[in-house]
């Protein structure tokens, strides 16, 4: 006989306990229910699941937390991402909040004097980037409350110096007689407006050579700063009228110095035209074409037919070269505009960029639009789509002596549900300069993405309303985003010889369901909101663009106003509604009026967007983990 000890045999009675207590918790009944199925949490009559904590979903957990007292300062849902950095502010006594993004777990952000600072993806500083319009999450909190988690879309990086919230970036480029400037006007978190005095003026320091005839920003050197692109287009350094193109890159916190190239101001970067009368710097815009997370230098010139590619050679940037030099050019048909414009976008849904370029006067004016579609990076040597205006009915008038220009102006942005960019192309002479625009939505496929006839046809006024009743120029310029906070994006139509020549602009709503709806300005058609310029012979809606200028997450609308009166007007989005319409030659108001420190024309160039909002692909998905103060 084999005898326990006393050790043993209290152990023994625990064991019979512990089963006994396991058995009677789980209701089972050993001779009618294998106590087996308790321990495979097997639910039934005998052994019901009364863990309440595993039957809940993760949002009942959430409802338990208190709302976060963690604030996202310059975002807020469905906005658009046009800086390198997310800042909030934290309650008094917390020395740091946890700030994540998509599925990564959050870091530890320091909280100093009660506001924080997140650096978002950016190649050079973390290793990762965000693609030009991909949606992601961003999420901030303190442990054991309920997550502020925001839905954004990534924009073009505006943001000179870090500060969170995106710059104004103009220029005054009159004329060949006046000297030029570029100017960079900041947002001020306390008094939700834009400063008045630009902290950054930038100027060759000579009358002749069009400084500031295009403006635009990126992020040409991946650290999170926005660096600026300038275009001087009639510069005769190399050969005549051939342009040049003068890059800034910001130094950090300070922003970007202000320079004058006449007395001993350097640009960072100049890129030459070559081409006598080539005029380089028509046309500029930044937009990462290789897919390696640095902004490129996209570059057209309608006047030589040439559109030119500089790539970023990573955290030294784009260095100093001529068009000789480009990694890629593209010249395919001689004195059709080609260059008219040329914006960069994702148009199959692949994630990688593609290209798209205006051609304004091929056919004797009647336009075309060429698309480039990206092979993983690599843009092809001929374009895989030529989109052209549909001659019939509705838009016979394209086939007039004058044709529409079809072209001379486009934006890409996504209009509707789907992954793929769509398309509004403008062609001001429509119907002997009545003006019409045209909305495509693309199929994805990756060869025709864009049918025709379009979705959507927006006509103009009629032209005995307009400058010496024969030119309105309605769609002459274009800009999308969204004004009223919903993630869909609308339009924006400028036509700078409406109202007798005082110039128009019309905001129309997209609707989520029913996308763009057809106008006829012409035949009781009216836009959602209406814009009109002060005095005649403006060229109000020159500079036309969707940007937040009052730091509240929201795209607000910006007008340019360059000719007399030499001012930018903003107006300000309302989340759920509309601005309200404004004539400014009729007691109409603004929310803000800028003029410049020097020089005149201000806003002949308004760095845009490049495709902005992306549309209303706003399936919130974020993981458990983000709501917790546990992680």
């Amino acid at each position: 006989m084999k005898f326990r000890t006393s050790n043993q045999i209290l152990n023994l009675r625990l064991i019979t306990l512990g089963i006994s207590l396991f058995l009677l918790n789980c209701w089972a009944n050993p001779l009618t229910h294998p106590p087996i199925e308790c321990l495979m949490k097997l639910s039934n009559s005998f052994c019901p699941d009364k863990d309440p904590f595993k039957r809940w979903s993760p949002a009942q957990y959430l409802l338990l937390l208190p709302e976060s007292s963690v604030t996202i300062s310059n975002l807020t849902n469905h906005s658009i991402v046009e800086t390198g950095f997310v800042v909030g502010t934290a309650p008094p006594g917390i020395t740091f909040v946890n700030v994540g993004i998509d599925d990564a777990p959050p870091i530890q952000v320091p909280v100093v004097n009660g506001t924080w600072r997140y650096s978002l993806p950016a190649k050079a500083i973390t290793g990762t980037f965000w693609t030009y319009g991909s949606l992601h999450t961003i999420y901030a909190h303190i442990p054991y409350e309920r997550s502020n988690t925001i839905l954004v879309r990534k924009g073009t990086n505006k943001d000179t110096d870090g500060d969170g919230y995106p710059d104004l970036i103009v220029s005054a480029s009159p004329g060949a007689g006046s000297q030029g400037y570029g100017f960079v006007y900041k947002s001020n978190s306390i008094t939700k407006q834009l400063e008045a005095t630009p902290s950054t003026t930038l100027t060759d320091g000579v009358t002749g050579t069009y400084f500031g005839s295009q403006i635009s920003s990126g992020d040409f050197n991946g650290d999170g700063y926005a660096d600026l692109i300038i275009g001087s287009q009639a510069y005769a350094a190399i050969t005549a009228f051939g342009g040049r193109v003068f890059l800034f890159y910001s130094k950090g916190q300070s922003g970007i110095p202000s320079l004058n190239l006449n007395t001993g101001g350097v640009a960072d970067a100049i890129l030459s035209g070559i081409t006598n009368g080539g005029r380089l710097g028509s046309f500029v815009k930044s937009a990462d074409i290789n897919h390696d997370g640095y902004d490129d230098a996209v570059l057209a010139s309608p006047w030589n037919d040439d559109v030119f590619i500089f790539y970023s050679q990573g955290p030294n940037a784009i260095s100093s070269q001529n068009t000789n030099s480009a990694n890629i050019s593209y010249k395919p048909v001689a004195g059709d505009n080609f260059g008219s414009n040329a914006y960069a976008g994702d148009v199959n849904g692949d994630g990688f960029l593609d290209l798209v370029v205006g051609a304004g006067t091929f056919s004797s004016n009647l336009g075309r639009v060429y698309i480039y579609i990206s092979n993983q990076g690599f843009l092809p040597n001929q374009p895989q789509q030529y989109l052209t205006p549909n001659l019939t009915d509705p838009t016979p008038g394209c086939a007039n002596a004058g044709g529409c220009r079809f072209g001379s102006s486009l934006v890409l942005d996504y209009f509707n549900s789907d992954r793929c960019i769509d398309l509004a192309v403008g062609g001001p002479t429509f119907n002997s300069n009545q003006g019409i625009v045209f909305v495509y939505h693309s199929t994805c496929d990756p060869i025709n993405p864009y049918p025709n006839p379009p979705v959507a046809t927006l006509l103009g006024p009629p032209t005995t309303s307009c400058n010496g009743g024969i030119n309105c120029s309605f769609g002459g310029n274009l800009a999308s985003g969204d004004t009223n906070g919903d993630g869909i994006p609308d339009l924006l139509i400028g036509a700078t010889g409406a109202s007798a020549g005082i110039g128009d602009v019309y905001l129309v709503l997209n609707d989520p369901i029913a996308g763009f709806r057809n106008m006829n300005l012409s035949a009781d058609g009216a836009a959602d909101s209406l814009f009109s310029g002060s005095v005649t012979a403006s060229n109000f809606s020159m500079g036309l663009k969707f940007q937040d200028t009052n730091t509240d997450g929201l795209q607000d609308i910006v007008i340019s106003e360059p000719l007399t009166t030499n001012l930018v007007y903003t107006f300000h989005s309302i989340r759920g509604s509309v601005p309200a319409s404004q004539n400014l030659n009729g007691g109409g108001v603004t929310n803000q009026t800028l003029s410049p420190s020097a020089g005149t024309s201000l806003g002949n160039s308004i760095a845009e967007l490049r495709g902005k909002a992306e549309g209303y692909l706003w399936a919130l998905v974020t993981k458990t983990k983000k709501y917790f103060g546990f992680i």
